[in-house]
């Protein structure tokens, strides 16, 4: 058991896994040792086993039976699942930032505008990007004044960044063209929440998030689908 003593400690180690595991630095499938995960991070085995627990109770990480812990790997199904939670969540936000920003929020929002602009122009940086991507939506929660439905937005974040980074980020994956859509429909959003276009704001972030869990669903399942057929072949051996 945790003493309180080395709370911050596991805090630390928790916190540098999950951002690890969320920029998919620990692959998606691939086993967690804790002993060289503690020789990297430069810490002992028990602060990485209590945050890989922590972990596996956000849904990041799964234990499995006498074989360890692994990254959680979501099928097609569960991201999909996921993002039609997402989307709920997140239009029902859309609606309220509309109806209830302050002056403050607004004036955040022209900056984030000013800040989408240049990042447009500077197309190779993604990482930015998606860091631009997250101020967004959290603003759009935290304007709307519901601490609760910003509190479970927040966490809902913590599952579906992996699937964000990839889509944005991962050379392999990441589609140009739909970075810059992205961009657009970002950019709309706020001039329709600035706007207190309540209706509108809720029908583009719907349709934000839906274009999101198709691409997504395509390219999981394809996934998926490569892995059942390997699988298969080498059951069949």
């Amino acid at each position: 058991m945790a003493t309180n003593n080395s709370e911050p400690l596991i805090d630390s180690v928790y916190a540098r896994l999950r951002d690890l595991i969320l920029s998919n630095v620990l692959r998606a499938g691939q086993k967690l040792i804790d002993r060289d995960l503690a020789e990297q991070l430069g810490v002992s085995r028990t602060p990485v086993r209590e945050a890989l627990g922590r972990l596996t109770m956000m849904g990041l990480v799964e234990a499995r039976s006498r074989r360890g812990y692994y990254v959680r790997q979501y099928t097609a199904e569960e991201m999909s699942d996921l993002y039609e939670f997402r989307k709920i969540l997140e239009v029902n936000a859309a609606r309220l930032a509309a109806q209830n920003a302050n002056a403050s929020h607004i004036r955040e929002f022209e900056n984030i505008l000013i800040k989408s602009e240049k990042l447009a122009a500077d197309q190779g940086n993604h990482a930015k990007t998606v860091a631009l991507d997250l101020e967004i939506h959290d603003l759009i929660a935290r304007s709307g004044g519901n601490d609760s439905l910003h509190q479970a937005i927040r966490n809902l974040m913590d599952k579906v960044m992996c699937f964000i980074w990839v889509d944005w980020v991962d050379a392999s994956v990441a589609d140009p063209a739909s970075i810059a859509a992205a961009h657009r429909e970002h950019q709309e959003l706020i001039e329709r929440i600035i706007a207190k276009d309540a209706d509108g704001a809720a029908e583009l972030l719907g349709a934000h998030i839906e274009n999101a869990r198709e691409g997504l669903e395509a390219m999981l399942q394809t996934r998926d689908d490569l892995r059942n057929v390997v699988l298969a072949g080498t059951a069949s051996r």
